[in-house]
Order: structure tokens, then C-alpha cells, then sequence
């Protein structure tokens, strides 16, 4: 192999990524699946934010959050690996 050829990933790399990547899926579920525990066993969003109730407003931040962890997970990775 010449100096052009992509080198595989070092083991620490892999580990680091392994970690974020469980760690972030781990993260995400346990938002997307508190918003209905919470709005169905909890009163905590009975109330309203403007004509909007906040059931709503929660339900669209945890649909919302795993989209914005994947975008900055992305950015991370193509940094590390030095794409454009």
C-alpha cells in the first residue's frame, strides 16, 4: 500500500466511536420514550406554552434531538477523519 491508501481506523478510534455511538443511542431513547411516560402518567405537561400545549412542544423536541445528535455526530466524525 502506498501513502494514498486510506488506513483502517486504529482500535482506539473504533472504541471511541463505539462509545458515542452508544452512548448517544442510549441517550435518545431514553428522551423519546420519557416524553410519553410523562405525558401519560404526569401532569407536568398539562400546561401551555401560547395556544400550543407543552405535550406537544415535548413530543417535538424529542423527535427533534435525536435529529440535531446525529447532525453533530456527523460534523465530528467528518472532522476527525479531515473531509471537507
Amino acid at each position: 500500500m502506498d501513502e494514498r491508501t486510506p488506513q483502517p481506523p486504529g482500535h482506539n478510534e473504533f472504541r471511541v466511536r463505539r462509545r458515542i455511538a452508544l452512548a448517544g443511542g442510549a441517550l435518545t431513547l431514553v428522551v423519546y420514550l420519557a416524553v410519553p411516560a410523562l405525558t401519560a402518567f404526569t401532569t407536568l405537561f398539562d400546561g401551555h406554552l401560547g395556544p400550543v400545549g407543552l405535550g406537544y412542544v415535548a413530543a417535538a423536541f424529542a423527535i427533534l434531538f435525536p435529529l440535531g445528535g446525529a447532525y453533530a455526530y456527523g460534523r465530528w466524525a467528518n472532522r476527525r477523519e479531515g473531509a471537507p
